[in-house]
């Protein structure tokens, strides 16, 4: 059980680094035959930024179903930290919910229709999807939130596929990953106001998440080789 968890977790990495890998080299060659330059790029964000401080129902629309496409979150974040910048705490709210929003129906998707479709097709096989341990939960709710280079999006599918209860899905992911979340909204909006202020809590909460994130991989890897010598010993 704890080898196929590691072939799941090493190959659902793979994808993820080659969707962004495919991602980023199809942007570029778009951006190359298109012509497109820092010029039109910064027109093209002078027209989206006016739309969505008129209509802050798309851009909150935006926050929850991008993330659960290959988009970076940080950039959503940090977009509407500079279209909200006038009130941060606000945008910070509204984007806390949209991340929940976004969390709950990747999660539901990957573990509904998307589980019962996989599990159809293998029933013509002797395979079956491994089910956790109810102790294995948490850690792997951790572990993939907290591993760097898998995209959210596919931690969100991942975590609903293999069915981590949501009841702790959706609280220890907002805990793990909001804390960087609201430092890039502030930093954004901190930036673009020209407020000193809300830029420096912003960039504090960024170096505060990344504190937290070491300390809970740090008690992971302790939390491991404890048991990893329990087991020898036994």
């Amino acid at each position: 059980m704890k080898n196929i968890r590691q072939l799941l977790l090493h190959r659902y990495t793979m994808i993820g680094l080659f969707v962004l890998l495919v991602s980023g080299l199809l942007a570029g060659w778009l951006a190359w035959k298109t012509g497109i330059n820092l010029a039109s790029l910064k027109e093209v964000w002078t027209v989206t930024q006016a739309y969505l401080t008129k209509n802050p129902w798309a851009l909150f629309l935006a926050l929850v179903i991008l993330p659960g496409l290959p988009v970076p979150t940080s950039l959503l974040m940090l977009t509407a930290g500079v279209v909200w910048r006038e009130q941060p705490v606000m945008a910070c709210g509204l984007c806390m919910l949209a991340l929940a929003f976004n969390f709950s129906w990747t999660y539901w998707l990957a573990a509904g229709p998307a589980r019962r479709l996989v599990e159809k097709l293998l029933t013509a096989t002797s395979l079956k999807i491994p089910e956790l341990p109810h102790g294995d939960h948490l850690k792997l709710i951790l572990v993939l939130r907290l591993t760097p280079g898998i995209p959210l999006f596919l931690q969100n599918y991942m975590l609903g596929f293999l069915r981590a209860p949501f009841y702790l899905y959706l609280p220890v992911s907002l805990l793990c990953t909001g804390i960087i979340c609201i430092g890039v909204i502030l930093s954004g909006a901190g930036i673009a106001d020209g407020n000193l202020k809300w830029a420096i809590t912003g960039l504090s909460l960024i170096v505060l998440g990344g504190v937290f994130t070491h300390l809970l991989r740090g008690w992971l890897g302790r939390r491991k080789k404890v048991k990893e010598s329990v087991s020898d010993a036994s």
